[in-house]
């Protein structure tokens, strides 16, 4: 089945407090998703389930390997999902602060483009 681009979206997030990589991913996938209205697909595409789109995430984080995949999938509302992350994002400084879960005093930020096609 030969797939189409229907929509790009960029999304960033950011864990402030708890240094959690997979929190900025959801963050940034959420970002990204939320400005997209779908009308389209059924408009423009004509799908008749929504479920029938394919969406593809991909993630750029400071700590890839601790980014729980399967809970940052769970962002997206529908669609059969794959995702791919990769060494990106940034570190920066912010305060301190356990009570809030820190463990340094560092945030992250993720960076996440996520793609729908349709068939």
């Amino acid at each position: 089945m030969a797939l189409r681009r229907f929509v790009i979206e960029v999304g960033m997030g950011v864990d402030q407090h708890g240094q959690d990589n997979t929190r900025a991913a959801e963050k940034a996938v959420q970002d990204a998703i939320h400005r997209s209205c779908l009308c389209g697909l059924r408009e423009v595409a004509g799908l008749k389930n929504p479920d029938d789109i394919f969406v593809e995430v991909l993630i750029g984080c400071p700590n890839p390997e601790s980014v729980d995949k399967e809970r940052v999938l769970k962002s997206l509302p529908l669609g059969q999902k794959k995702i791919e992350v990769r060494q990106g994002g940034l570190l920066g400084k912010t305060l301190f602060v356990p009570e809030l879960g820190d463990k340094t005093d560092e945030l992250i930020v993720a960076n996440a483009i996520v793609t729908v096609w349709v068939p």
